[in-house]
């Protein structure tokens, strides 16, 4: 451990008098932490939802749960930045070629645990094989270094650190679930496989995914280009998941089956895949702890359209509303019934959507970049703006003003 340590430079030195990456001093508004792409860069736009301006520009990265830090990577540097303000708190030295592994299709970086403790970085050579490296962020320092024959991307690791969930890939379609054991420094024998039916291998587009509050199930959105959609639900506590389908078709017949999104309710007991493009929504039911299971689904009404986008949904707070882009516009649908309701931006493509935490404002990101804020009680559109960032890849975060 001590060797690695000074191999890999791990300790995080504090920047007592860091730079901030301040665009405009904070306004008054709803905070929305837009990932976007511009023709330079990738970063995170902070965004008055008051004053519609950008008060702030930081790196593109992983944030922790509580959003107090957030991890990105420049070069052979790992920089720790401070969301609220834009100061780096501190950087550390990494070998160079180490990524964040990605989160969501649309590129916006994943790898840390349910807690935000654990932080894995990724490396790939066809060389050598995969690397990645485990970084507790509470001390700084890289709790371990992995080294293994072949292609593998991080899917998830548990909240003790001790499971480290892997993708090893096969070929071009085919790839097995490994659970890598780090206590042991092994990758264990078995196979993590379909308890539901006991298939080994999978294929699939990993769209995104979402975890349960207490660490214990990580669900995640895959679709297929010949077959149907399904839920992977990985056990984060052994080496077992449940791969629940979905109705729907391939995406090389149907490209809006790439629209698919995931939404839990706080407590964790309700997930919700949600494809407004197709109309099709499915209620899966987390309470079991040993067995997720899909309970209810249903077809909304929803309108067909030539844009391209990822969609998106949200979940209210108390969990009884679930707004959805559909292929114009966005639908609000109660909850208990799996029931369309009001609609609004009928003439947008929505490419993602944001709640603030009170539940009372809902914000609709444009493909082409546009905003607008809109009502959640009423579906009445309050304002609309264009903050000309870039190419938005999704709105991470709404800050309560």
């Amino acid at each position: 451990m001590r060797a690695l340590g000074a191999l890999i430079c791990v300790g995080l030195v504090t920047a007592g008098c860091a730079a901030t990456h301040g665009v405009l001093p904070p306004a008054g508004g709803d905070k929305l932490y837009e990932a976007v792409s511009n023709h330079s860069s990738q970063l995170v736009s902070v965004i008055d939802s008051r004053s519609q301006a950008t008060v702030r520009r930081l790196p593109l990265g992983v944030p922790s749960r509580d959003w107090s830090h957030l991890y990105s990577i420049s070069g052979s540097t790992l920089a720790d930045t401070d969301p609220q303000t834009g100061e780096t708190l501190g950087t550390m030295a990494i070998p160079g070629g180490y990524q964040l592994p990605p989160a969501t299709i649309s590129g916006v970086p994943g790898g840390t645990s349910t807690d935000g403790r654990w932080l894995v970085l990724e490396a790939f050579d066809q060389a050598s094989g995969t690397h990645m490296i485990l970084i507790d962020t509470t001390t700084s320092h890289v709790a371990h270094r992995i080294d293994l024959a072949g292609h593998f991307r991080f899917d998830a690791i548990s909240n003790d650190g001790n499971r480290l969930y892997l993708i090893q890939l096969l070929n071009g379609k085919e790839y097995y679930v490994r659970l890598y054991d780090v206590p042991t420094a092994s990758l264990t024998d078995n196979i993590v496989v379909d308890k539901s039916s006991g298939e080994q291998s999978m294929t699939g587009v990993r769209l995104s995914g979402v975890a349960s509050p207490d660490g214990h199930w990580l669900y995640s959105m895959y679709v297929r280009e010949d077959g149907g959609p399904f839920v992977h639900a990985l056990s984060l506590d052994g080496p077992f998941a449940f791969c629940l389908d979905l109705p729907g078709h391939g995406y090389a017949t149907n490209p809006a089956e790439k629209q698919w999104s995931l939404v839990m309710n706080n407590t964790g007991t309700r997930v919700y895949a949600v494809n407004g493009a197709t109309g099709t929504i499915a209620e899966i039911d987390n309470s079991n702890q040993y067995q997720p299971q899909v309970t209810r689904t249903v077809n909304i009404p929803t309108v067909r359209s030539a844009g391209s986008g990822s969609g998106g949904a949200v979940i209210s707070p108390d969990g009884r509303t679930i707004v959805t882009a559909t292929g114009s516009g966005i639908v609000w649908v109660d909850s208990a019934h799996l029931i369309a309701g009001m609609r609004s931006l009928n003439d947008w493509h929505v490419s993602s959507l944001g709640l603030s935490p009170d539940g009372r404002n809902l914000y609709a990101v444009r493909d082409s970049g546009a905003i607008a804020e809109i009502a959640m009680s009423s579906a009445e559109v309050t304002a609309r703006f264009d903050p000309a960032e870039g190419q938005p890849l999704a709105l991470m975060r709404v800050a309560a003003s």
